[in-house]
């Protein structure tokens, strides 16, 4: 049986082609283990496996778990790239919010390896091409050429595979700008990379097919006449690259054979090539495709045909408009161009994150980052605090004054949970009007626990609410529970059984556990307190 290095190798080295045989070959691999650095290696080269077939949901499940598996592992290389792959399969499958979570994670943890890392390079291409698709072109070019240039230093690295990524992305760029010294930057790059393609490609597809499709894009992009017959002359080469690359050289083709003057060729030759690039959800190239064949159709007289790609290209674009597509994609870019003013580009990736871990409402941590900070906290010695608060009676506030007040109460009782917190202290809303705040013990501190939660009761109790919404009154109940650090998921659930008990006791009061750890069932996430 072949390892997992093997498996992995020979899926990067396939990346243009087919190889029917892998998937069975990484599933055998895949039965025979249990060890997570080898799990998700195996995925990593399932997911390259898979990629370029049209559907982009079995490669960004397997991307997913790789990540998971390798993070686990203490493999951070891989892990990024894996996040890295994720991001781009799961923004192909129109999961924009979760391929963003992925995309921010695969930044943060290419901020801690080394830029030389051949994982780092894979990483840094695959979310370069993510906010591609994204339209933060900038941001894209400069991650894009990092992979790049490490690519044709660093060995062991598919040169081939990162330098046809990094000209598309440039090139595409290239098209979209209006800026004509901004166009001359990007399809300069694009130029770079198809011409390490043509002169030191390591097979056909990549010295022929995939350099003259480059060309053909950067000739378009210029406004100049492309050669028409060297794409052509690239077609026996279709059975042995991926669909959505023959897709892509297709559409080129097409595109270039209108700018020659020869607009039925086109039709034909973009008829072919619009569902494959929609199977791919290229969607920048799609867009152009259609484009050019519209004006293929008028230019034959077919104004019925052309008038349907004009409509169909109208809705795909108001779609996007309407999904704030766009809106997102000049966010990051915006905020990219703002830290690169002042610090590394890795910092953009902590501030998307930092959005992604924060509650909007209260402004302390969200669940998603409490739920990573209790792995954290579970693999450090010492002992730890879990308190569980919970709004007395918060429902009658919103049902009184509405959610808009509600919110502000929220957001005030963050405020208070802040002022007391120590740098010790992590503070996260669990839900609605649950928030958990777990506290490193320290070595004397027999009572922090117990004080931080009697301090936010009375703070709570006293505070002048009625500045929000006249008639308002609000406390608040707590569940204490101490013990090991690695047992911190045991401790918030007996925190929240002491929670329960302190609603039962009347409100407005902190329950201790009576016992932290003697549990006859162990339940995480803890169910939410009625």
């Amino acid at each position: 049986m072949l390892s997992s290095e093997e498996l992995l190798a020979r899926a990067r080295s396939k990346a243009f082609g087919h190889d029917s045989e892998l998937n069975d070959l990484i599933t055998a691999a895949l039965d025979a283990t249990d060890d997570s650095h080898e799990i998700g290696r195996l995925l990593v080269a399932r997911a390259l496996s898979l990629q370029g077939r049209g559907d982009a949901t079995e490669p960004a499940l397997a991307a997913q778990a790789a990540a998971t598996h390798s993070r686990a592992a203490g493999d951070l290389p891989i892990a990024a790239f894996a996040s890295s792959m994720a991001a781009v399969f799961l923004d192909q499958t129109g999961e924009l919010h979760n391929a963003m979570e992925h995309a921010v994670d695969a930044l943060i943890m290419l901020s801690d390896v080394e830029v030389d890392e051949v994982e780092a390079v894979r990483a840094s291409l695959a979310v370069s091409g993510f906010f591609m698709r994204l339209g933060a072109f900038d941001l894209a070019v400069e991650v894009g050429r990092r992979a790049f240039d490490g690519a044709c230093l660093v060995e062991g690295v598919p040169a081939d595979l990162v330098a046809f990524s990094f000209g598309y992305i440039a090139a595409e760029g290239g098209h979209v700008t209006t800026d004509e010294q901004v166009r001359r930057f990007r399809l300069d790059h694009a130029t770079d990379a198809a011409s390490h393609l043509r002169d030191r490609g390591c097979d056909p597809v990549a010295r022929d097919l995939l350099a003259s499709g480059l060309f053909g894009e950067i000739d378009l992009a210029n406004g100049v006449l492309p050669d028409s017959a060297g794409l052509a002359a690239s077609e026996p080469l279709y059975d042995d690259a991926a669909p959505d690359l023959v897709a892509w050289h297709r559409s080129v083709r097409g595109m270039a054979a209108l700018s020659n003057g020869d607009p039925m060729l086109a039709i034909e030759l973009l008829d072919v090539a619009i569902p494959g690039l929609e199977a791919s959800s290229d969607n920048h190239c799609l867009v152009r495709a259609i484009e050019q064949r519209g004006r293929a159709h008028a230019a034959l007289g077919a104004f019925d045909d052309a008038y349907a790609d004009a409509s169909r290209l109208a809705t795909m674009t108001r779609h996007w408009h309407l999904d704030q597509i766009g809106e997102l994609a000049g966010q990051v870019a915006r905020r990219a161009e703002l830290e690169r003013a002042s610090s590394a580009w890795q910092h953009t990736a902590q501030k998307l994150a930092d959005d992604i871990d924060s509650d909007p409402t209260t402004g302390v941590r969200s669940r998603r980052w409490l739920d990573r900070v209790l792995d954290e906290i579970e693999r450090e010695d010492g002992t730890a605090w879990a308190l569980m608060f919970d709004l007395d009676r918060f429902k009658i506030i919103n049902d009184t004054y509405g959610h808009h007040v509600g919110d502000e109460v929220l957001a005030r009782f963050g405020t208070l949970l802040h002022a007391a917190a120590g740098t010790s202290t992590a503070i996260a809303r669990f839900g609605g009007e649950e928030f958990v705040v777990i506290i490193r013990s320290v070595a004397g501190d027999v009572e922090a626990g117990t004080n931080f939660a009697e301090q936010i009761r009375l703070s709570t109790a006293t505070h002048d609410w009625e500045s929000i919404a006249p008639g308002i009154d609000l406390t608040v109940s707590c569940g204490v529970a101490s013990g090991p650090r690695s047992e911190i998921k045991q401790l918030l659930v007996s925190a929240d059984d002491a929670l329960l008990d302190a609603k039962r006791l009347g409100r407005n009061r902190v329950s201790h556990a009576a016992d932290t750890l003697d549990r006859a069932e162990i339940r995480w996430p803890a169910p939410a307190p009625t």
